[in-house]
């Protein structure tokens, strides 16, 4: 059986494997290993990552910040609420859920949450997996941010279910961080402090 390690980022995401004893980031199909959390709803075709931000579509319905949005009840409640105007596409608060608006004002106006959007970046993650290893994945290691409350975290593991894939365990990304630096250190009992710069950039210090 084959586990995989997700980091479900805002602005990229990531897949991994244990290969040989050490962590191996999963490459896709141009040679990156980082997937930018973008999601596109064309017409009836669903985009993920660079294709996506390539598409020719109404950018309204192209999403991101899924992780920004995902588990807040009220959209006038996010810390980056105040933000909202730099967006490109739709948001509101539908059923008691902040998320997205696509094709506003249009028949085929339609609600989509910010765990569905999840989803759709972790079924590519999980895509990128199967095609390198030649097998079917079902469980995964997925990192959130050490400040996710309990509404995000619930939302987040929807996400992971709508995604096909079994949670194996959910770590707080700081955590994963000195766990992985710890690891490729071998540095046994040790105090590490982890800085969280965000955008993919957690820097590790040893004592």
């Amino acid at each position: 059986m084959v586990y995989i390690g997700i980091d479900l980022g805002t602005t990229y995401s990531c897949v991994a494997i244990i290969e040989n004893g050490r962590s191996v980031a999963i490459h896709n199909d141009d040679g990156r290993n980082t997937l930018p959390s973008v999601v596109a709803f064309n017409n009836e075709e669903i985009l993920v990552g660079n294709p996506a931000l390539d598409c020719n579509t109404d950018m309204t319905n192209i999403l991101y910040d899924s992780k920004r949005l995902i588990g807040w009840h009220v959209l006038h409640d996010l810390p980056i609420a105040d933000d909202r105007q730099l967006w490109t596409f739709n948001a509101d608060t539908k059923n008691n859920c902040a998320g997205y608006i696509l094709n506003r004002g249009t028949r085929n106006e339609r609600f989509i949450r910010p765990e569905e959007v999840s989803a759709e970046i972790l079924k590519s993650l999980k895509a990128r997996a199967e095609k390198y290893k030649s097998q079917k994945v079902i469980e995964a290691v997925v990192t959130v941010p050490a400040m996710f409350n309990s509404d995000q975290i619930t939302a987040t593991k929807k996400a992971i279910e709508l995604a096909g894939l079994k949670l194996k365990c959910l770590l707080q990304e700081p955590t994963a961080a000195a766990i992985a630096y710890n690891e490729k250190k071998k540095l046994g009992n040790s105090k590490l402090l982890v800085f969280d710069f965000g955008g993919g950039f957690p820097i590790c210090l040893e004592f």
